[in-house]
């Protein structure tokens, strides 16, 4: 094995860090974008150069898409595709190997174009843990089943005040509380009275007796009409008689609206995510109308917001981009930075609890449960634990809450031909710290198996 083949696998893979200011607006639009133009265009490209075989074009196109959305992983299996058609099996290593690192799975022998590769133990070796990667590990035990198809629940938060969770629902607009062993009871419905529509998101904020919803007229609700299209609103309630406090209504501006997340402070300020533009909002505690806090449109794919408890850092996933930090008093933002081993794609849900973030990521492969330790300035990434890999009940998990020291999460909002909605929880200190695989100990495998065949 050639000694250059070694050196390229056990590179390291540098983090790419997009650094952009914090743009705190008033409610006008956010400024125009082409990275979505410009994705389409290298997307067409990819498609139209693999069709001719010209390879190196389609190399090229795949690695500036890569540039632009590094989580993506179709963009990395391209790049590994090309790399085995101009046979150049060092780089289509060393790109096997992150994928690896970032905890992806992926067979590449189901990939024709790979043939060229796959003679060496190095391949045989990558592609093995690539494999491996997709077994079902850590730990998540089912807590309860909620009747009714699984899209229809998008929000969940834990309330001390009724020792029971609430959880919201698309179709009806309802406010359902769940006790611990899964009984259920009808807290709230959207009716003409109260305005409301689909639950996005609902937040809990038991020391001032409030409820916090994020709700939106989509055509997944049962009482949409054109006449209510792109209007949404955060709507205050007493939490203990679910009386509608207050309501804080998106901008009117001809943009498309659908408030999604939801993320409170200790202080008590509310911020709220924008699922069809990128935009977060804000509603401070004096306030009386949510304000644009910050907005930028090379974000294209928001998923989930998660705030320190001090209103010290903001965390926004996207699931193209990864997590964006913003410091709100520094007026700054950046996407998280960290090891080798990092892929932050296809968040669904995002938790911060004492200087580490929890993901649920339903969106990667294998579908994963993952705590993130911050560094002490919350502004990169120190370490990666998967807490639940690939369990039998995943299909697109998805929103999650925390109960006294576990994670409870949706596990099956994927799966549209379910009977009911399964809850389950993995505890907070589940999983190990993920390590690079130990290229010494291949080496000396492959050294010792070359011998062999001398012999």
């Amino acid at each position: 094995m050639p000694r250059f083949i070694f050196a390229a696998i056990a590179a390291a893979i540098t983090v790419l860090l997009f650094s952009m200011p914090l743009q705190a607006q008033s409610d006008s639009a956010p400024r125009t974008s082409t990275e979505k133009e410009e994705v389409a265009l290298l997307e067409k490209q990819s498609q139209e150069t693999y069709a001719a075989g010209e390879w190196v074009n389609f190399y090229v196109a795949n690695m500036k898409l890569n540039q632009l959305r590094p989580f993506e992983p179709g963009y990395s299996i391209n790049i590994i595709r090309a790399c085995a058609l101009l046979d150049r099996k060092s780089t289509a290593y060393h790109y096997m190997l992150k994928m690896q690192q970032e905890g992806q799975s992926f067979d590449f022998n189901s990939l024709p174009d790979t043939l060229q590769i796959r003679d060496t133990e190095a391949y045989e070796y990558i592609n093995q843990l690539l494999i491996d990667a997709g077994q079902s590990g850590g730990v998540a035990t089912a807590a309860f089943t909620l009747p009714g198809n699984p899209a229809d629940f998008r929000a969940i938060a834990w309330d001390q005040s009724r020792n029971s969770f609430l959880v919201g629902t698309i179709h009806k607009g309802a406010v359902i509380a769940v006790s611990v062993d899964g009984e259920t009871e009808v807290l709230l419905e959207a009716n003409d009275e109260n305005g409301l529509w689909s639950i996005n998101d609902l937040a809990v904020d038991a020391g001032r007796n409030r409820l916090w919803i994020s709700s939106a007229a989509t055509p997944s609700f049962a009482g949409y009409t054109v006449v209510d299209k792109n209007r949404g609103a955060l709507f205050e309630l007493d939490l203990k008689t679910m009386e509608i406090l207050g309501r804080y209504n998106v901008p009117v501006d001809g943009l498309r609206h659908e408030p999604g997340s939801l993320a409170l402070t200790d202080d008590g300020h509310v911020y709220v995510m924008g699922r069809a533009v990128p935009i977060i909002y804000r509603k401070t505690p004096q306030g009386n109308r949510l304000d644009t806090f910050f907005a930028n449109p090379d974000l294209r794919n928001l998923r989930d917001i998660a705030v320190t408890p001090d209103n010290d850092r903001i965390f926004v996933s996207d699931a193209y981009k990864g997590i964006l930090a913003i410091d709100p008093i520094a007026q700054q933002a950046a996407l998280l930075a960290g090891p080798e081993t990092m892929n932050l794609g296809g968040i669904e849900s995002m938790v911060y609890r004492n200087g580490k973030l929890f993901l649920v990521q339903g969106g990667f492969s294998p579908q994963r449960v993952v705590r993130l330790e911050l560094d002490a300035s919350g502004a990169a990434i120190q370490s990666i634990s998967p807490m639940a890999i690939a369990q039998d009940d995943f299909d697109l998990p998805g929103t999650g809450t925390f109960q006294g020291d576990r994670l409870f999460y949706f596990a099956n909002s994927g799966a549209d031909d379910a009977t009911g909605a399964i809850v389950m929880s993995t505890p907070l200190d589940a999983g190990v710290e993920v390590a690079p695989p130990d290229m010494a100990k291949f080496e000396q495998a492959i050294r010792a198996r070359q011998q062999q065949e001398k012999d």
